[in-house]
């Protein structure tokens, strides 16, 4: 049975990135069709000085992002959730908060094939409710566009959509901090002395190069006070 159960998982993991990465190539591909397939129709084609030019300022932007992301989200995934969740995006504020509390939910470990298992469908699901969502909100936008409008425009309604992403994450972080709260007072002084010490960190385009220092200093305080066996 182990060895039979070795095979089955062994099978599972190179099934998940051979399918993941052919399926990230294919989605990669129909990302573009759309703009390739109306340019050849048209008898149009971009400047392609300005576009590599407008590539590369966004790519500085977000080159960090793209791999602080991918270091600190993949295991916290696991590989079937993390393909999935790169290719659907909306991973920081949609995707990792449902795979999170799916498995606090289903109280598995990570690092387990049952945490991917879990992972995978909380993602999946979670993309199918989106585009749900989004569709039913594209109609509603296109019938009810004027007092949609003045509703999200309220300035009494407005600041609420700015508290969304940070209660979230909030109540996820004290859901973990509060199991070993050792090992979360580290990352939480780096970032309140970070934040006073270069404000700018506080903007949007630097919030990626704070995860991947945050994710350092946590891994880095987590692995020395295990060490000292005081991370309980």
């Amino acid at each position: 049975m182990g060895k039979t159960a070795g095979g089955v998982v062994k099978n599972y993991d190179q099934n998940i990135h051979t399918e993941g990465r052919i399926w990230v190539l294919i989605c990669e591909a129909l990302f573009v069709a759309a703009p390739v397939a109306i340019a050849l129709h048209l008898g149009a084609a971009p400047i392609y000085s300005a576009l590599f030019s407008a590539f590369g300022v966004v790519a500085l932007v977000y080159w960090t992002s793209a791999i602080g992301e991918f270091l600190l989200y993949a295991p916290l995934l696991g590989p079937g959730a993390t393909y999935l969740a790169f290719v659907t995006g909306n991973i920081s504020n949609i995707k990792l908060p449902c795979a999170l509390n799916a498995q606090a939910v289903a109280g598995v470990k990570q690092g387990t094939k049952e945490n991917e298992i879990i992972s995978t469908i909380s993602v999946a699901v979670s993309s199918i409710v989106t585009t749900i969502i989004m569709s039913v909100g594209v109609v509603f936008l296109a019938l009810f566009s004027e007092p949609l409008e003045i509703f999200f425009n309220n300035p009494v309604v407005a600041p609420v959509f700015e508290c969304i992403l940070p209660s979230l994450f909030g109540a996820l972080g004290y859901s973990y901090i509060i199991k070993k709260p050792k090992l979360g007072i580290v990352p939480i002084i780096f970032v309140v002395v970070m934040f006073i010490a270069f404000p700018t960190f506080a903007n949007k385009n630097s919030v990626a190069t704070m995860i991947i220092f945050t994710g350092i200093v946590s891994v880095a305080a987590a692995l020395i006070l295990h060490k000292k066996g005081i991370a309980e």
